[in-house]
This record gives C-alpha cells, structure tokens and sequence, in this order.
C-alpha cells in the first residue's frame, strides 16, 4: 500500500468514526429532550414533578448519558434531577441521603469533564451542604463556583442558599464568598435573594454578624 493510500485509509476511518460519533450524539439528544421539557414545565409552574414524572425523565437522562457519557450535560442533568427528588424527602432519611450521594457522584463527574463550569461546581457544593459535609471539597466547590461565574445569576442565588443556611458553621473564607456573591447578586435579584432568606432559619445570625455588617450584604437584613 502506497502512502496516498494509507492517508485515505487512515481519512475513511476517522470519517466513518464520525459519523458514528454523531450519531450517537443525536440519539442521547432525542432521548434528552423530553426530560428537558419536563423540567422547563416544572419551573415555569413552580412546582415539584410527580413521582410518575421524576421517573421518566430520569430514565431519559440515563439513556442519553448511556449513548453519550462523556457529555457533561447528561451528568449533570441526571444529578440535578437526583437532588430535585431528595429535596421532597425527609432530608434525615435514608433515601434522600442516597439520593443526595448519587447527585453528588454526578456533579463530581460533570466538574471533571468541565472544569470550568461554574453550574456543576455550584451545584456540588450545594449538595455537600445538604449532606452536612463542609470539608475541603465543599470549600473549593464554593471557591471555583465564585471564580468561574461570579455574575451568573443562578450561580450567585446557589451561593446565597448555601451561606444562608450555612452560616453559623461557615469559615471565614467561605462567608466572604457568600457574600461577594450576595452583593453581586443585589443589583438585579434582591427579591429572589430577601425570599431565600426568609426560607432559612439560620438568617438572623447572618444578620447579626459583625462581618455582614460591614458590607453592603447587609442590605438583605432589611429587605422585604
């Protein structure tokens, strides 16, 4: 075999491999979109799916991430519904504790296959909140959240839920990420900010810390 042979041996197969790749690609998306959908419909209505409808689109996002699983979409996609579902359950429970473990290993998975989203590190970090784990990855998922998105706005309200319920047992470099994306987030989502707040039990000490204080965060204390 001559050598303009072997190259257009060598370009048949990297063509064929990806029209297969493609393929794929379009198979996990047609199995995704319908999840998608659901989820848009239950935020726009502002409301927790069905049991009946978790399943399904969870299945969906499981056959997407099978054709597809070095897409970080279908990963973080598949956690987000996981944690979705633990947050209908008794938190102490046992199935929303592996529930919550699932989403985790999911979100870890996805910041491996995009680093530098600032969406699958915020959403890790939320998760280790709700598993009571505010160990050092929890911190530099926070940290890389702030770094990566600082003006993404459900980046800033992800941070604002974490530190608000958070805040008696948060260390000092964690508050001070809170509240950069507190301030940040003021400018155009006080509402959505004064009604995270109001959900956490733990505000008032966030109020009456001399640290919140001291900065303009403290505009949320008074907001209503």
């Amino acid at each position: 075999m001559n050598a303009r042979a072997a190259v257009a041996g060598v370009a048949a197969v990297l063509l064929l491999a990806g029209i297969a790749f493609a393929g794929l690609r379009g198979l996990a998306d047609t199995e995704y979109y319908p999840a998608r959908r659901a989820m848009a419909q239950w935020a726009a209505e502002r409301r927790a799916p069905r049991e009946s409808e978790w399943q399904a689109a969870r299945a969906a996002v499981e056959r997407a991430a099978a054709l597809a699983p070095g897409n970080p979409l279908y990963v973080e996609e598949l956690g987000r519904l996981l944690e979705m579902r633990a947050a209908q359950l008794d938190r102490a429970g046992p199935e929303a504790r592996n529930l919550l473990e699932g989403a985790r290993a999911q979100f870890r998975r996805a910041a491996e296959l995009r680093p530098g989203s600032p969406y699958a590190w915020a959403s890790l970090a939320l998760v280790k909140f709700r598993l009571n784990e505010l160990d050092f990855e929890f911190y530099g998922a926070l940290d890389r959240a702030a770094r990566f998105g600082p003006w993404e706005p459900a980046v800033q309200l992800t941070l604002a839920d974490i530190g608000l319920g958070s805040w008696p047992w948060l260390a000092y470099p964690g508050r001070q990420i809170v509240l950069g994306a507190i301030e940040r987030g003021l400018r155009r989502q006080k509402p959505e900010l004064a009604r995270i707040a109001a959900a956490h039990t733990t505000s008032p000490a966030f109020c009456a810390d001399p640290l919140t204080r001291a900065r303009p965060a403290r505009e949320l204390c008074s907001a209503g």
